[in-house]
């Protein structure tokens, strides 16, 4: 039976605005961005950079933890600084290396549950007080857009344009920086105001999941259980997939392997289309027996998925199944693969985040010291 709009935003609400209350105990879910060597992991109030090769830790902050600031959103990275938002209203950059803090950004009004994106003109991030913002390496604003509702996507981009999706059903697409004379003076005096997308599309319903771009097209899911594809250039609907009606809320982005479309639904129902039309491969969808929240990633053999209750498989594009591990918890945070192997956040009194190779064996399991 496929769930309403409804039942999710109470969900969500209640999830997120009983928010994060004690020290390493938040009640949301760990969220975290790897490169080859390191893991940037967010969660509770602490930033953790580990080792992905042992899980040992290379840096947290901030060092004394601040109970006011508490972390969703996985941090953004680059080869010089970690962005991260918190849940109260501060963006805060810091050195990849080291973990000292270089700036803060504190012009939002309201919390960061969307990664930012960092590009080479800027750092763009969502916030729920319905503002995109554009701010330089410096921390310092560019310019700022106000959309109908919160975000809780992550931008993404194709080098000609920065997209993302809002709450308020939409999905926007940007220049990636703008010249000073033809942004639009804020409240506060200064011409920092974009007013107008470069294209908008109205999707008629909340998107929580963050959107993906293909060969030049968009593909994002929406809590009605729509997947669109849209074209990156103007934002026009190339084709729409719900499965008449049958697919659940759509929480994780889509993922291309082998030219295959895969994503997955609230009730645990993971699809495989063709990325051109839309059409579905499989005859029917495969069904993970429980709900699948976060993203699946992509490895050498398939897709990975993490259930909410536990359950790690793979899947390729001929519906072949791969199961790798059963854990004693739920996942909610979409999994990382990394040297061949698979980096988890079951968050547990145990271990917060653990590596566990494609037989389910353990690499390394991480509990930060009290």
């Amino acid at each position: 039976m496929k769930r309403s709009p409804q039942l999710i935003f109470t969900i969500m609400i209640i999830a997120f605005l009983t928010g994060c209350t004690t020290t390493g105990a938040a009640s949301s879910w760990p969220a975290y961005t790897t490169t080859e060597q390191t893991g940037y992991y967010a969660y509770g109030s602490n930033i953790y950079a580990l080792e992905n090769k042992n899980g040992n830790l290379l840096w947290k902050f901030p060092q004394e933890a601040d109970n006011a600031r508490q972390y969703y959103a996985a941090p953004a990275i680059d080869d010089e600084l970690v962005v991260v938002g918190d849940y109260k209203d501060t963006l805060t950059a810091l050195d990849a290396n080291t973990g000292t803090k270089k700036w803060d950004f504190i012009s939002a009004k309201d919390r960061y549950i969307a990664p930012a994106l960092i590009t080479d003109r800027a750092i763009y991030a969502p916030n729920t007080d319905h503002y995109l913002y554009a701010v330089d390496r410096s921390g310092s604003l560019l310019w700022k857009f106000k959309a109908g509702g919160p975000n809780w996507t992550r931008p993404v981009s194709d080098g000609e344009l920065i997209i993302y999706a809002s709450m308020d059903h939409h999905v926007y697409a940007f220049l990636p920086e703008y010249a000073l004379e033809s942004l639009s003076m804020d409240d506060d005096g200064s011409r920092t105001l974009v007013t107008n997308a470069e294209w908008t599309t109205d999707l008629g319903v909340a998107i929580v999941a963050d959107p993906i771009i293909y060969d030049g097209k968009v593909y994002v899911g929406t809590i009605n259980g729509d997947l669109f594809c849209l074209d990156a250039a103007d934002g026009k609907a190339i084709w729409t997939f719900n499965d008449n009606g049958n697919v659940n809320s759509i929480w994780g982005s889509p993922i291309i392997f082998n030219d295959h479309l895969f994503f997955a639904d609230e009730s645990g129902q993971v699809y495989a289309l063709s990325p051109d039309t839309g059409k579905a491969i499989w005859l029917k969808p495969f069904s993970a027996g429980s709900s699948l929240v976060a993203s699946g990633v992509l490895t050498e053999e398939g897709v990975a998925y993490a259930s909410t209750e536990g359950k790690v498989f793979i899947i390729d594009e001929e519906q072949n199944l791969s199961p790798v591990a059963t854990l004693d918890t739920p996942i909610y945070s979409t999994p990382a693969f990394v040297n061949g192997y698979l980096i988890l956040a079951p968050a547990s009194k145990d271990k917060l985040f653990t590596a566990v190779d494609l037989n389910g064996k353990e690499i390394w399991g991480f509990l930060p010291s009290k």
